[in-house]
């Protein structure tokens, strides 16, 4: 796949026409965004697909929270994996939108697991923060033209995303691992690259000393790239999500690491409670030394995991993308996309993995999420 026929992002600040073979795919032409309740998550409007500060009917907008939060939404999909003869996964996108028990998906394709309720029912969406979360009024929220809220902890954020919130069937929280993994896959279908940073924009990475405003890409809508002459010193979008690196860390819920492997769940009651999660053994009480991604952890069933295994590529290798490790003998969570002056080592597969629960920094925040859930 040639992902310069795919985006606006190779001269996004020049007036050109913007098309990609994926606007008309069924899943990935249908992520775009929308204003949603703030309190329910509700779909109120859709956002024009070439410029936010439209409504999908070409009236104007109101993107600054007055109207609801501004949110990706993002369609469930089925997904194949098989293991190539020389040890590495080949994905497989299927272009069937899955029902609501996953029956209708061709033979061996199952539906992403960042898509699934606890009782295995298909979440016909899920929606993304389009910016990173800003606390309004002791709530998370996902508006245009402020400076994304920093130095709060995982557990603050994650309160304040729930605030008010969560009494109905769709949910509130921060990003979900699961939902960060299902976010990457399709941007890597989508560009046929590794390299997120070439494809799409360095984004507001290089070289700044404070966050960017939300709502810089606006102009953009739904497509993908950065406005602005300065490559790194710009708001990367992608389909609508603005800053998936850059700008300020992302704090993940779901994820936890120790010295005895990997912990995971999708489940909203075991966040941050690390003896509740799933895990995968594996000794960590080395450190696995910080550096370029060069490969993947194989997770048995759970290959769409794609955590970080070794490090020693470069930022135009491999993964492409920096991995900042587990600190052995601490308990510790995850971070995605990279900083604001961190450069070349942001984009999607970039993590950090070496803070604990209770750190709090001005260059870490986090993003919006909201999904249905099964009733109490």
């Amino acid at each position: 796949m040639d992902y310069t026929q795919n985006t606006k992002a190779n001269l996004p600040h020049v007036n050109q026409v913007y098309s990609s073979v994926w606007d008309n795919h069924p899943i990935v032409g249908q992520i775009g965004g929308w204003v949603c309740d703030k309190d329910t998550g509700a779909l109120k409007y859709k956002l024009h697909k070439t410029d936010w500060t439209k409504k999908i009917d070409g009236t104007p907008s109101v993107l600054t929270g007055e109207d609801g939060d501004v949110m990706v939404k993002v369609p469930a999909y089925y997904i194949r994996i098989t293991m190539e003869p020389y040890g590495q996964p080949k994905f497989e996108l299927d272009d069937t939108i899955p029902d609501r028990h996953a029956t209708n998906g061709k033979p061996g394709f199952y539906v992403h697991p960042a898509f699934l309720t606890k009782s295995g029912k298909v979440k016909p969406y899920i929606l993304v923060g389009a910016y990173k979360g800003y606390i309004l009024n002791n709530q998370l929220r996902s508006i245009s033209g402020v400076k994304p809220s920093a130095s709060q902890t995982i557990s603050s954020f994650t309160d304040k995303s729930r605030q008010g919130r969560n009494t109905g069937a769709n949910k509130h929280d921060i990003t979900r691992f699961y939902e960060r993994l299902a976010l990457n896959l399709l941007f890597y279908f989508e560009f046929g690259t590794l390299d997120g940073q070439t494809a799409v924009g360095q984004g507001w990475s290089s070289g700044n000393t404070e966050s960017n405003i939300t709502g810089t890409t606006n102009s953009l809508g739904d497509r993908s790239g950065y406005v602005g002459d300065t490559n790194g010193k710009a708001s990367v979008r992608w389909r609508g999500i603005e800053d998936y690196w850059g700008n300020v860390w992302e704090f993940v819920n779901g994820f936890m690491i120790s010295d005895i492997g990997y912990h995971y769940t999708n489940d909203v009651t075991k966040f941050l409670n690390m003896g509740a999660m799933e895990t995968y053994a594996k000794d960590l009480s080395v450190k696995v030394p910080n550096g370029y991604i060069t490969d993947m952890e194989k997770i048995p069933g759970k290959e769409w995991m794609m955590i970080p295994k070794s490090t020693g590529g470069t930022s135009s290798t491999y993964w492409c993308d920096q991995f900042w490790s587990h600190d052995p003998t601490e308990q510790n969570i995850a971070l995605a996309g990279g900083a604001w002056s961190v450069g070349a080592d942001c984009g999607p597969a970039c993590w950090g993995c070496g803070d604990v629960a209770s750190d709090a920094y001005s260059s870490v925040g986090a993003r919006l999420s909201c999904s249905e859930e099964d009733a109490a």
